[in-house]
């Protein structure tokens, strides 16, 4: 078996795999001030697997690296990995400065063109909203990061006086016909809208088709108002098994 961890700034998901096949997932709540023994007694109680032979770290929350890295050798006695410039990705980062990439963002294209195998567009709704893109050659080229559903949210409502914290929950129409309904429709079909122009515009650019795949805690808000879009829950954590992979079995 095989945990790998992806650190987000609000939430913690732990995959295990068993050779290629995701056998379970967990979720916990991202926490800068929990020790390692805290979220030792958390992973524990999380999961009983004990056959684990190695395991991988992706996290955009530096505090907490080495925290989660002690945690999982309370727990199992490994050694984590860390995804950092150092590791093996088998992918090109066509970009500025490629050590300013996200492990999230890298993982996720992993996993994307390792499943897909031609260009892809990712667009990953978290804390933040991530869009990015694989060319048809396998690189990775670049791509959008923006305020998420949530912190557009809580924006909005902690600057004006009189709106409302309301669901992310798309309205039936795109014109509101109360505060509630107006607010979900500028935050919800707002990022919808945002998202299927970015889709059209990097095909234009690129000047042909891509897979587009959507993933993340805020996906299921607005996937139904998105064109072509497939929703892959988990491609950020198969990519972290297949740097794990490239990086443990591969000469």
């Amino acid at each position: 078996m095989i945990l790998v961890v992806d650190c987000g700034n609000s939430m913690i998901k732990l995959g295990l795999f068993d050779k290629n096949k995701l056998v379970d997932t967990y979720l916990v709540k991202t926490d800068r001030n929990k020790s390692s023994d805290e979220y030792a007694i958390i992973i524990s109680s999380l999961i009983k697997e004990k056959n684990i032979n190695g395991s991988l770290i992706s996290s955009v929350v530096p505090s907490l690296t080495l925290i989660l890295k002690e945690a999982i050798s309370k727990v199992f006695s490994l050694n984590s990995l860390i995804v950092s410039k150092s590791l093996k990705t088998r992918m090109a980062i066509k970009i500025d400065n490629p050590s300013e990439l996200g492990a999230d963002m890298l993982s996720g294209a992993i996993g994307a063109y390792t499943k897909f195998k031609e260009a892809c567009l990712v667009c990953d709704l978290g804390t933040a909203s991530k869009i990015y893109v694989i060319d048809k050659y396998g690189n990775f080229i670049g791509g959008i990061i923006t305020s998420g559903l949530g912190i557009s949210l809580n924006a909005l409502v902690n600057s004006t006086s009189l709106l409302i914290e309301v669901p992310l929950i798309a309205p039936k129409n795109v014109i509101g016909k109360n505060t509630k309904d107006s607010i979900e429709s500028g935050i919800v079909l707002g990022h919808a809208f945002m998202i299927n122009e970015f889709a059209n515009k990097i095909e234009l650019e690129l000047g042909y088709k891509v897979k587009r795949i959507i993933t993340g805690g805020y996906a299921n808000s607005v996937i139904k108002h998105l064109d072509n879009f497939i929703y892959e829950k988990n491609v950020v954590l198969e990519g972290l098994l297949e740097i794990f992979k490239v990086n443990s079995y591969e000469k």
